[in-house]
């Protein structure tokens, strides 16, 4: 092909080779094409669809000047299309890259579907996005297979259809009418009472590769009501659903719920003995020293509490002060193993408390002072009510979570007052417990792993059913191990709240004041007015 602005100029390709041609025959006068007239050239002509090799091209029209004799170079290559199909590791997605042709043939549908066939692709194919990927010529790890992936189902869900309903302490009037609801924590159900429903877990689906293989979806434990349940039982016509089958108060447990009994007694003292029982106590008197009380539920005490232990699986009210015994020893470090104790799962309110050790899994609410205590709850510390004139926490170790609150931190006297935040006093205990809970069923899972191992080598001594209880045995150990592992989870994420813990005194911190936030220190320099003590930018700071 020649052109009338470049005489001589032509391109030509070698069939064979698949080579791209140029030649320049002088002609008279007529002057050596320049690179913009032979690229224009090439254009024109539609050569400049082939792969080029600009060196060469510029080498050729270099060449052209001066010649007398005709001057011919390659300066180009035909070249197919091509194209590259890959797998996911997982055999979950097929991806495809498209290189467009230069002058050659593009990739057909054809080629593709046999690359697709020889990997064994036959699951998910995208055909539309093949076909837009072919007719625009090219792409680059393009999805034109996708696998079904598997869908995990949900355990079961155990929702309670109850509300606890927390209640202030009665006002603090000799004349008035004390009331026991005022007073306590208490919500109580009657026989027949709906407690808990439980939701069916939703079944996982499993998916499919790109292969057409199965992909396993995780199985779901189907978890139904714990067994011996206290004071409840499935409806009769909806085995999802617990009634109340006496009167008592309800307490969550795992996958439950029970009702505890509840017992009233005018004072806990040498007339009654120690009280030892699964329920809750309402004590319209006094607790008086040296007594014990353990019960599942709550302690109610209208009177005071003395040198007494009381042991509690809910929350501990008390409408009048508890007072321990002091240490007599002037360096003593901790209060007397005969001090007033305190321990539960829920909160602890009192009117007052001295010289009392408390262990409280939620909080510890106390309405004017706290004097040369032992103080520990899981969530927050409040000493003083809202509005109250004056409040204090004087000596003693206090230590929580979240927050410890008061009007007055520590004493005029300079009384080494600790105060920690920033920590779960509970939470290593717990997780050590539910770890080696975890160990011993990891092992009794080895004994029943060599158990099904033993039967395979000697199926004659798996008769009667045995094989299948040792199977069974295996789920529900997994089952365990997996509920185990999923409780361990939710504790250890737990441990990463800690630095939002704080302290605050609304009026006045004492020098001999040491507070504790996490893993830093702050003492009072001198006596100063309140503060919030926290952490900010990563540094324990005093201010409001």
């Amino acid at each position: 092909m020649q052109d009338s602005r470049s005489p001589g100029l032509s391109f030509f390709m070698n069939e064979e080779a698949g080579d791209l041609h140029a030649r320049f025959e002088p002609m008279g006068d007529v002057s050596a094409p320049d690179l913009a007239t032979v690229q224009r050239f090439m254009h024109d002509g539609g050569w400049d669809a082939f792969c080029v090799d600009q060196k060469a091209l510029v080498d050729f029209v270099t060449g052209c000047r001066g010649m007398l004799e005709a001057s011919e170079r390659i300066v180009g290559v035909r070249r197919d299309g091509e194209f590259a199909l890959t797998l996911s590791g997982d055999s979950m997605l097929a991806q495809l890259t498209l290189i467009a042709p230069q002058g050659g043939k593009p990739i057909d549908e054809g080629q593709v579907f046999a690359a697709l066939r020889d990997q064994g692709v036959v699951h998910g194919l995208l055909r539309q996005q093949i076909d837009a990927a072919l007719a625009i010529g090219h792409c680059e790890n393009l999805t034109i297979a996708r696998g079904d992936f598997p869908i995990d189902g949900t355990s079961a869900r155990f929702e309670p259809l109850f509300m606890e309903q927390r209640s202030e302490a009665a006002p603090l009037d000799d004349k008035a009418l004390i009331k026991y609801s005022d007073l306590s924590h208490l919500l109580l159900v009657h026989p027949g009472d709906q407690l808990m429903r439980r939701i069916a877990p939703t079944p996982s689906t499993d998916g499919t590769d790109v292969k057409g293989q199965p992909v396993l979806a995780v199985a779901i434990p189907d978890l139904s009501f714990a067994h011996d349940l206290q004071g409840v039982a499935p409806d009769s016509t909806d085995p999802n659903l617990l009634r109340a089958t006496l009167a008592g108060q309800p307490m969550l447990v795992d996958r439950g719920v029970v009702v505890n009994p509840v017992i009233e007694v005018p004072d806990v003292d040498l007339s009654t003995g120690n009280i030892d029982f699964e329920g809750t106590i309402r004590v319209a008197g006094d607790v008086k020293a040296g007594m014990r009380i353990k019960v599942a539920g709550d302690v109610i005490v209208s009177g005071t509490v003395e040198a007494a232990h009381i042991i509690a699986g809910g929350n501990v009210a008390v409408q009048g002060g508890v007072i321990g015994h002091a240490d007599t020893h002037s360096d003593a470090q901790a209060l007397p193993s005969n001090t007033a104790r305190i321990i539960c799962q829920g909160s602890v309110q009192a009117l007052f408390m001295e010289h009392v050790h408390v262990e409280a899994g939620v909080a510890i609410l106390i309405d004017r002072s706290a004097w040369q205590c032992e103080l520990i709850a899981k969530d927050e510390i409040i000493v003083g009510k809202e509005g109250a004139k004056i409040s204090q926490i004087i000596g003693g170790l206090s230590q929580a979570s979240l927050l410890i609150k008061t009007s007055v931190l520590g004493a005029s006297t300079g009384a080494k007052t600790q105060v920690q935040v920033g920590f779960d006093p509970f939470l290593d205990e717990q997780l050590q417990h539910k770890e080696r809970l975890r160990q011993q069923k990891f092992d009794e899972l080895d004994r029943v792993l060599k158990l099904i191992v033993y039967f395979e080598h000697n199926p004659k001594k798996a008769v009667g059913g045995v094989g299948s209880k040792v199977e069974a045995t295996r789920v529900q150990v997994l089952g365990e191990i997996n509920a185990l592992t999923e409780e361990i989870k939710q504790l250890s994420d737990q441990t990463e709240l800690m630095d939002k813990g704080r302290v605050e005194a609304g009026k006045t911190i004492y020098y001999g004041v040491e507070v504790r936030v996490g893993q830093q220190v702050w003492q009072a320099p001198d006596d100063m007015g309140g503060a919030v003590i926290r952490i900010a930018d990563g540094k324990i700071v005093a201010g409001n």
